[in-house]
C-alpha cells in the first residue's frame, strides 16, 4: 500500500506558514471586534417589551419597559 507522503520544499513550508498566519489573524480580529458576540442577543428570549443588559459574569439583568 502506498501512503500519502508530503515532502515539502521551501515554497510548501512558506505557503503553510502563511496560511496559518492568516487564520490566526482572522481569529484574533473576530475575538477583538466581537468579544461579547453571544451576549448581544440577551433580550432575544423575552421579547421587544423588555430591556436587558448583559453582565460580564452571570446572567443578563432584564427590566420590563413601562407602559406595556
Amino acid at each position: 500500500m502506498k501512503w500519502l507522503q508530503w515532502t515539502p520544499d521551501r515554497n510548501g513550508i512558506v505557503g503553510v506558514l502563511f496560511a496559518l498566519v492568516i487564520i490566526v489573524c482572522v481569529f484574533a480580529l473576530v475575538v477583538i471586534y466581537f468579544p461579547d458576540f453571544q451576549q448581544r442577543r440577551a433580550s432575544a428570549e423575552f421579547g421587544p417589551d423588555w430591556d436587558c443588559v448583559a453582565q460580564a459574569k452571570g446572567d443578563p439583568v432584564c427590566v420590563k419597559k413601562p407602559g406595556r
